[in-house]
Order: structure tokens, then sequence, then C-alpha cells
């Protein structure tokens, strides 16, 4: 059965999600990401259905979007971006690995969206994007990272990268943590198989302003770790 259903998430799924790209590349050459995005969502949201994937949000708080915010939730599954973007309570951009930029049409339309690109082989580049981020928490509107900098292995959640919290810091901005539950029973990293399942997006407490700047890196790493830990339900 998971291997019918991975035919089809293939076939079927990443036939949908090519007509998405396209169709939003299209779009996103003439109009401003800020006014596609429930277009964008719904789109998402629909490609998800077709895949037999329920997603559910819960939030442990009332969230004020006239704030911008740092969303930092754990990193476990290739459709963790779509996900985001299809389900987060406010149009967000994200800090992305550069070489996805290079990809073929996925590349394309994350530059379109406003996706801001980090080498992490390049100091000096990291810090010209952390600055890029500021600017746009600033300015635009809030940004989502995942601070283990890449996907997990095990289903856990991984060590932190220091610079979404340099980041946070730097902007002077609240944290607040997501825990995204049922995805690595989606699917796992370095495998081509999926399972149709239940996802959970919560979103955790946050984590204010005061906080955040009076914290160490380390120490404020340590908070949002565990913040995340309790999120996530391991099935």
């Amino acid at each position: 059965m998971k291997y019918l259903y991975s035919m089809y998430t293939w076939i079927i799924g990443g036939f949908f999600f090519l007509i998405i790209m396209l169709f939003s590349i299209i779009l996103l050459s003439f109009i401003p990401s800020k006014k596609f995005i429930a277009i964008f969502r719904f789109l998402l949201r629909t490609l998800f259905a077709l895949l037999g994937v329920r997603v559910k949000r819960e939030f442990a708080e009332q969230i004020d979007f006239s704030k911008r915010c740092i969303y930092m939730p754990n990193h476990v599954s290739i459709i963790d971006a779509p996900l985001c973007a299809a389900y987060m309570p406010e149009f967000i951009t994200a800090l992305e690995a550069a070489e996805h930029f290079e990809w073929p049409i996925y590349g394309k339309l994350t530059k379109l969206y406003g996706n801001i690109p980090i080498d992490r082989k390049s100091v000096q580049n990291s810090i010209k994007s952390v600055h890029t981020a500021k600017n746009t928490i600033k300015n635009s509107n809030s940004i989502v990272v995942f601070p283990e900098g890449s996907r997990t292995e095990d289903g856990s959640i991984g060590r932190f990268k220091k610079l979404p919290f340099q980041l946070a810091k730097d902007s002077e901005v609240a944290i607040i943590p997501v825990g995204m539950s049922g995805v690595y029973c989606f699917n796992k990293k370095h495998s081509f198989l999926f399972k149709p399942t239940k996802i959970k997006l919560k979103f955790g407490k946050i984590i204010p302003v005061e906080k955040v700047t009076s914290l160490s890196h380390d120490e404020l790493m340590q908070v949002v770790h565990h913040e995340i830990e309790k999120l996530v339900e391991y099935n």
C-alpha cells in the first residue's frame, strides 16, 4: 500500500506541484507576493488534501500580527517549506539554503516569492543574509527560520545553529516556537516513500523581545529548543 501511495504522491502530487510552481511564477511576475498569498495558500492546501494529508493548527496564545516576529519550527521533511507557506497564520518569507535558488523552476519561484538565500558555507555571505533578513523584518514582514538548519535524521529535534538567534537578537523581535508533528511519518529524510497521515502545527507561547535580548545565544537556544520539544507530539 505504501508503495502505491508513494507512486501516487510522486506522480500526481509532483505534477500538481509543478503546475502550482509554474502558475505562481507567472502571477508573481506581475503582482507582489503579499497579494498572491491567498491564492498560493489555497493551491497548496488543495495539494495536501489531494494527497490525503490532513493538517491542523493549534495556538497556545493569540498572536499580534501587527508586530514582526521570527517563527522557528522543527525541520523534518521536504514538505516543510510548502507546509509553512500554506498554514502559517500570516504572510511570511524564509531564510532558505542558497543552493535551492539554483534549482530549476523552484529556484525561480522562491526568489520571486521573496525568500532570502543563505550560503551556509560562507560566513561573509551568511552575515549579508542576516542583514537582509533584519531589513525584511523591520520594513516588510515576519520570517520563518528552521533553527536546525537541516532536516532531522531520526525524527528528534537536532542541534540548533547560532545564526537564527543572532538574527532575533539583532532584530529585537519576539520568537514564536512551532512544533510540527506527523511530518516525519509522512516522509523521512533520504526516503522516497510517503505515508498518508495527520499533521499538526502547534504554535507555542511567544518568547518576548525582552527575553530574546536579555539571554545569551546559548541560553536562548536552550529555551527555544525546550519549547519546540514540548510542542512536538511523537507517535
